[in-house]
């Protein structure tokens, strides 16, 4: 997992639902490597502050944004070894920077293009629905399409690539978000993408164990509670297997180290068998 951004005041609010006095806290951004079975793959890809995305990244309080290609070599790897992403939905800083990754080919739910595009025909007063999407991510996720560089699924895929399954958690966060599920040698993690933000939407508020649906997004918090609760069921209600990459908390519950020059963490979330760890010494 590999930290390429965080925002330091991110309302409490808008991570749990309900918590509207509760201040501020340091939010992570993030995406996710896998590599195995003759494959390097990733969940999201982050955003390209450098290019287009500054108008959002600003707006949203997020700083020290790093390229790819300098987060991705503190694993030794390069944009241009990955050959599958996997994306949990079209937010700009999930999908915000796919033509970093040259020879890679993505997957994105159908129903996630078809409704951002219907959001974006609203009037303006609908606003609210499109502001953490880039209308230019939708038009490169098109683009790519029509080059067959990605596939739409409508739905759930088993193995769409060995040991990993899409499922979508439609009207939810987003209207076509997904969750990653991984087989793994030590058992199934899911990658939550943003249906939940924090351990604490699984885990409850002070360890409770009541689910907390996400305080934003554009489906019903029904839906958002039901995908937390398909979430545990996939790991036998084993949080540690529940990858969430915007929790800052992942940096202690995994291996993890930072950064000096840039202060962005990786960690080592699960390695294979045999693996040589890359944590510095």
């Amino acid at each position: 997992m590999l930290e390429y951004a965080h925002c330091l005041i991110q309302p409490v609010g808008s991570l749990l639902a309900g918590q509207f006095n509760a201040g501020t806290q340091i939010l992570t951004f993030s995406y996710l490597v896998l590599e195995g079975e003759g494959h390097i793959a990733m969940v999201d890809v982050g955003y390209n502050y450098a290019d287009y995305g500054r108008d959002l990244s600003d707006h949203f309080g997020v700083i020290d944004w790093q390229s790819p290609e300098k987060v991705l070599a503190k694993i030794g790897k390069k944009p241009e070894d990955i050959d599958s992403i996997f994306l949990t939905h079209a937010h700009f800083d999930h999908m915000g920077n796919l033509m970093a990754f040259p020879n890679a080919h993505f997957y994105l739910q159908k129903r996630e293009i078809n409704e951002w595009l219907w959001a974006f025909s609203l009037p303006e007063r609908f606003k609210f629905l499109t502001q953490a999407t880039d209308p230019a991510d939708i038009l490169n996720a098109v683009k790519l399409t029509t080059e067959g560089r990605m596939t739409l699924p409508d739905g759930p895929v088993e193995n769409i690539i060995p040991g990993v399954t899409i499922q979508p958690i439609f009207d939810s966060h987003t209207f076509g978000s997904q969750l990653v599920i991984i087989n793994n040698h030590d058992g199934d993690w899911v990658v939550a993408g943003d249906v939940a933000y924090q351990y604490a939407n699984l885990e409850g508020l002070n360890g409770d164990g009541n689910y907390v649906p996400i305080g934003f997004g554009v489906g019903s918090q029904v839906n958002m509670m039901l995908a937390l609760e398909e979430m545990m069921k996939i790991t036998d209600f084993d949080t540690s297997r529940i990858i969430v990459g915007h929790d800052a908390d992942s940096w202690n519950r995994y291996p993890s180290w930072k950064t000096e020059d840039d202060g962005l963490y990786v960690a080592e979330i699960s390695l294979a068998p045999n693996t040589k760890s890359k944590i510095p010494d």
